[in-house]
């Protein structure tokens, strides 16, 4: 379930307990973007993290208000090519394909995109210790 703004009920704000990320773009062109914060969007840490981590891999990211129209209209055009949600038990879950009143459309071909997989294979690999952790957010308990 994806919650909209309070007061027109068109902007996207988040997915449940999770946050959402707009992937625009493909290949070195490829740029993330995520509802900004407005005082009711979750301010969630691994939203924090992949606003930190997609530049430091090439990836411009960017806050902006995302409307469910602008998300159906980018699905169509193939501008926008991605779509997942973020959250500290899911980490990075793709959106293949988005169902409401006004109609269901696919994200992309409906699969996890190149860029989605990217954040998720490197932000695991830094939470288990196989990637360079550059930014120490790992601390490991004896």
């Amino acid at each position: 379930m994806v919650w909209l703004d309070a007061l027109e009920h068109r902007l996207v704000e988040e997915m449940g307990g999770m946050n959402l990320f707009f992937v625009y773009g493909s290949g070195p062109h490829a740029r993330l973007v995520t509802p900004a914060l407005t005082g009711t969007l979750l301010p969630g840490v691994t939203r924090d993290t992949l606003l930190k981590l997609a530049p430091d891999l090439g990836i411009p990211s960017e806050e902006a208000a995302i409307s469910v129209a602008d998300w159906r209209a980018g699905c169509a055009s193939g501008e926008l090519t991605e779509v997942f949600a973020c959250g500290t038990a899911a980490v990075i879950t793709p959106v293949g394909r988005v169902k409401g009143p006004s109609g269901e459309w696919a994200v992309g071909d409906g699969n996890p995109g190149p860029v989605t997989m990217r954040l998720r294979e490197e932000l695991l690999g830094i939470q288990y210790g196989q990637r360079p952790d550059p930014y120490d957010w790992v601390c490991k308990l004896a």
